[in-house]
């Protein structure tokens, strides 16, 4: 099925059902109001007019190719208007369109007329045969001078090749935020204006999710050796009044499985991926206002204890507003944890320039089998890796997180 474009009377078919038609050739005629259909009313025309084009050419296949490239550049913006077959550039249809049928449109190339610069009478403006005759009667009829096409070819010559898109090209290619609706001020609403760090958290990640193409992989982990090395280490740790968390555990883990795949380890930067050697992590604390990633540098190199240590500085006094910028700022991945909420699986949004972030979840107990088939209550947990696809592919995804599934369900490693 096709549909048209303008209103009118189906009056006269001139493809079968069912039969396969030419691209370009007319399938019918549609009669508006003051138009006649014409005696000839057969597709002849438009494929005689595409058969001259191409014996127009002098370059055969290259002229052709040639065109198809420069049809392709001179494709408009998304967000821009894309100029008609007539030249016409005027107002009319929801689309932008000059409303005219395919008749009036063939007339008007016929005698070079343009048809923006015709006032419809029909229906909405449209543009009746009538209105095109009575223009040329008058003497008046505006034509097109060629303009329009200079101009596009003129644009088609500046178009480059395709890249990184810039901010100023932001805009003109169609990144531009979108726009917000105004507020209702509806009874019992209350208007709050975002914080300084609630607009840059907003620009941030409204960025991250429209220039990075993120790419997801999910694995769940048994988690009851791990609980079970915590439990005991923390018996051992009570005097010193230190408590490892769960959290402790899982970015060492994050960043001991980075020694096999440094590539997620790495920050995307306008000269290329900048690799890191050193694990610099970025844990994600919330805040009343927002949300601050302070980050321990070097974390592959440290123990349990001296990462619960540093965890528990930096998040006490990224809450007090106590950190300075080289506290939050250079981190080379993220882990983000929700488990404290009781979250049973989520996907965090990577903050650029890194390329991942793993995202944390609850320990849900349930029932699962032992070795010996045997029925026995178990600890689970989900990770999610969200990943730059720019900088690795599904399977560096897939593998990493495999990685770190099983230095967590044997956690003796994270003691080598």
């Amino acid at each position: 099925e096709l549909e048209a474009e303008d209103s009118g009377t189906l009056a006269q078919l001139i493809a079968e059902e069912g039969q396969d038609v030419p691209v370009g050739e007319a399938i019918a005629f549609i009669q508006g109001e003051g138009e006649e259909v014409p005696e000839q009313s057969d597709s002849g025309g438009a494929q005689a007019e595409a058969e001259e084009e191409a014996e127009g050419s002098d370059e055969g296949g290259e002229a052709q190719a040639q065109t198809a490239t420069e049809t392709e550049e001179q494709q408009p913006e998304a967000g821009e208007e894309a100029p008609s077959g007539d030249g016409a550039q005027a107002t009319g249809g929801a689309n932008g369109q000059v409303r005219a049928s395919p008749i009036v449109r063939r007339l008007a190339q016929e005698n070079n007329l343009d048809l923006s610069r015709i006032e419809g009478s029909g229906p909405q403006g449209r543009i009746v045969e009538r209105d095109v005759r009575a223009a040329l009667e008058s003497g008046e009829a505006p034509t097109v001078d060629g303009q329009a096409e200079q101009q596009a070819d003129g644009q088609a010559q500046e178009v480059e090749a395709p890249g990184e898109v810039q901010p100023e090209q932001a805009e003109q290619q169609g990144f531009q935020p979108a726009q917000l609706p105004e507020p209702t001020e509806a009874p019992g609403t209350q208007l709050m204006e975002p914080t300084r760090m609630q607009r840059v958290i907003a620009e941030r990640m409204t960025e991250a999710k429209q220039h990075i193409p993120h790419f997801y992989a999910t694995v769940e982990v048994k988690m009851d050796a791990a609980m079970a090395l915590r439990k005991q280490l923390n018996e051992q740790l009570e005097e010193e009044g230190l408590k490892l968390s769960v959290n402790d555990f899982v970015m060492k883990a994050c960043a001991v499985a980075l020694r096999n795949y440094p590539n997620l380890n790495a920050l995307y930067t306008s000269k290329g991926v900048e690799l890191h050697e050193k694990v610099d992590m970025a844990m994600a604390v919330a805040l009343d206002a927002g949300l601050i990633t302070p980050v321990i540098r070097d974390i592959a190199s440290k123990g349990l204890a001296m990462i619960s240590r540093e965890s528990k500085d930096l998040a006490k006094r990224a809450r007090e507003g106590g950190l300075t910028p080289e506290e939050y700022q250079g981190g080379t991945i993220t882990v983000s944890n929700m488990g404290m909420f009781g979250v049973e699986s989520f996907t965090a949004i990577i903050n650029p320039p890194q390329a991942a972030i793993v995202a944390v979840s609850s320990i849900e107990q349930r029932p699962s089998y032992n070795e010996d088939g045997e029925v026995v209550p178990g600890s689970f947990m989900k990770l999610t890796l969200s990943a730059d696809h720019r900088v690795a592919n599904g399977r560096d995804g897939a593998l990493y997180m495999s990685e770190v599934k099983k230095t967590l369900e044997n956690p003796v490693l994270l003691m080598v």
